[in-house]
């Protein structure tokens, strides 16, 4: 299988063998369907009205990664059966994006396509965890650093093409919000003494968990929270540009990447759990949520280009503005803010926030108490306040901008 996940991980993703149409049906020792419910590892049984008896389909979170009552097929083959088929509506993305009435900036549009490298990545790293190590690629911590780490190359190009191109064409764009945020003073500083603390062997150890041979580094979880907050900022500058194109439909492309940061926050989750067994429908559920902002992307670059493409629709002042942010899509950088300082701010709190989650969790139990309840919640209400946020966005005026970005 491929691995498409714009802000989300290489996690959990193992090559595996798919469900001949031979066996459909087929089950353990022979039986024939109509006995197949009494194979499945259910935790609660009850007679039917007809005699008999039924599964209240209460699975065993066992089958999350195990294969089902002697079938050839597991949650990982269809999650990765999902990933491969989502490269094809982001083809298709690529295409509406890269064609000239889209007018995308040039390194936004590279960063997309960049993406490409990351998924072929991820191939000969899972493969190198199962033959050299008998794991999933997530438990391979220099591999999954390694692959992971164009998914933040990625990003990080995205966002400097957008911010490029809104700034060059907008004089009076500002990212007062994110500078004020990323440049926080507290950011390093909390990030050593944490560090510090975890590492010294010193009184605070005495309240935390032993930590899992399969923990992420340090490395590794800064390319993850990386991809997070990047792909953040690449959806509040893709709604900028909307606003100074004056081509509306590319905020949609924001509202599009909604799931792919959802996706993201599923490998993450996973990770908060040390990719628990219990919480291994997370790898499921991050699969189906690429697929789905696979083509949301689709669809929303497709409104795009068919917007740009329509003159009459566009009209001689938008299309003036659309040529006039495309010329300058290399310009200088953001009034006041140099791209230097800028990365360096993100630089900052992707390390404070990776240190607080690496060894912060620690001093939690919820980590090591595995539930996918609560796993499921760690991704529904940040997914909510993304939701939120651009739906009242949405009604307010652009020079509100930075009050949400």
């Amino acid at each position: 299988g491929l691995l498409l996940v714009s802000a989300g991980s290489t996690d959990a993703f193992l090559p595996g063998g798919f469900l001949p149409p031979a066996r459909h049906g087929a089950v353990a020792g022979g039986l024939g369907p109509t006995r197949f419910s009494q194979q499945l590892p259910c935790r609660t049984w009850r007679r039917r009205a007809g005699g008999g008896t039924g599964c209240r389909m209460m699975l065993d979170p066992a089958l999350l990664t195990a294969g089902v009552a002697g079938l050839d097929v597991s949650i990982d083959d269809v999650a990765g059966g999902l990933f491969a088929a989502s490269l094809f509506p982001y083809l298709a993305f690529l295409y509406y994006l890269d064609r000239a009435e889209s007018k995308t900036p040039a390194l936004g549009l590279f960063g997309f396509k960049f993406l490409l490298v990351f998924v072929v990545a991820t191939i000969p790293a899972a493969i190198a965890a199962k033959m050299m190590y008998g794991a999933q690629l997530a438990d391979v911590d220099w591999l999954h650093g390694s692959a992971e780490s164009f998914l933040t190359l990625t990003n990080l190009l995205i966002v400097l093409g957008f911010r490029r191109a809104v700034a060059g064409a907008d004089a009076t764009f500002k990212d007062e919000s994110m500078t004020k945020l990323f440049s926080a003073p507290w950011a390093a500083p909390a990030a050593v003494g944490l560090a510090a603390a975890a590492l010294s062997g010193g009184g605070l150890l005495a309240g935390m968990h032993p930590e899992p041979a399969n923990a992420l580094s340090l490395p590794t979880w800064m390319v993850h929270v990386s991809s997070l907050i990047e792909w953040l900022a690449a959806m509040g500058l893709i709604w900028r540009y909307a606003e100074t194109t004056g081509n509306p439909r590319w905020k949609g492309l924001t509202i599009a990447m909604i799931p792919f940061h959802s996706s993201g926050l599923c490998a993450c989750t996973y990770h908060l759990f040390y990719n628990a067994p219990p919480v291994g429908g997370l790898v499921l559920l991050q699969a189906v949520l690429t697929l789905v902002g696979d083509l949301t992307c689709w669809a929303a670059a497709y409104r795009i280009f068919t917007y740009a493409r329509d003159a009459s629709t566009l009209g001689p002042e938008a299309e003036a503005r659309q040529a006039g942010v495309a010329a300058a899509a290399a310009a200088g950088d953001a009034a006041g803010v140099t791209e230097a300082a800028y990365l360096g701010s993100v630089f900052a709190v992707v390390l404070a926030g990776s240190v607080l989650v690496k060894w912060g969790e620690l001093f939690l139990d919820t980590p090591f108490q595995p539930n996918l309840n609560t796993a499921l919640a760690f991704i529904a209400v940040p997914t909510l306040v993304n939701c939120l946020t651009w739906a009242k966005r949405s009604q307010a005026p652009s020079e509100n901008f930075s009050d949400f970005y």
